[in-house]
């Protein structure tokens, strides 16, 4: 015949019971660094369970996993800088289309292009600020950093084309 198991102890209320994984040491063995984590319980009980997390009453169990918390703005940031990458090209792509189906004047195709650039800058600078709040955070940052590249890249081409532009127009004048 078996014999028959016993639950563990109640908690006290005046003490928290330990987290799963604290070591502390026992008499006779050194000060120095705390050794492996013992698991201790029968299999089958709840309790000493590895590679689970410990809930006690009155302590709230956390759903998101930290290395994921960064992983959304990121992904926003990435997001947002495809959208610049992608309107850029299509202002690129429509001023010659633009040239030619219409007769345009120097000053209405730079104006069309500094609307059009203003824009993709603004969408731009909205994608590098987001991607570096997302490096800030833990958890993955990929996708963070590839926006950020995107964006500074799209950033500088802009400001590069417009200081080339200011200094063509005021070489000619």
């Amino acid at each position: 015949m078996s014999e028959p198991q016993q639950q563990p102890p109640p908690p006290t209320q005046g003490t928290p019971p330990h987290p799963q994984g604290e070591h502390y040491p026992q008499p006779g063995q050194p000060q120095g660094r705390p050794g492996p984590a013992q698991q201790y319980g029968h299999p089958g009980q709840p309790y000493g369970q590895p590679n689970q997390a410990a809930t006690y009453p009155g302590s709230a169990a956390s759903t998101a996993s930290p290395a994921l918390a960064g992983g959304g703005l990121g992904r926003v940031a990435f997001i947002v800088a495809l959208v610049s990458l992608a309107s850029g090209v299509l202002v690129a792509l429509s001023l010659p289309i633009l040239i030619s189906a219409v007769d345009f004047s120097a000053a209405l195709y730079g104006a069309f292009a500094a609307v059009g650039n203003g824009l993709v800058l603004i969408v731009a600078i909205a994608a590098l600020i987001l991607g570096i709040v997302a490096v800030r955070r833990p958890g993955r940052q990929l996708l963070a950093g590839i926006a950020i590249g995107i964006a500074a890249s799209e950033i500088l081409g802009i400001l590069m084309s417009w200081v080339s532009n200011l200094a063509l127009t005021l070489t000619y004048r």
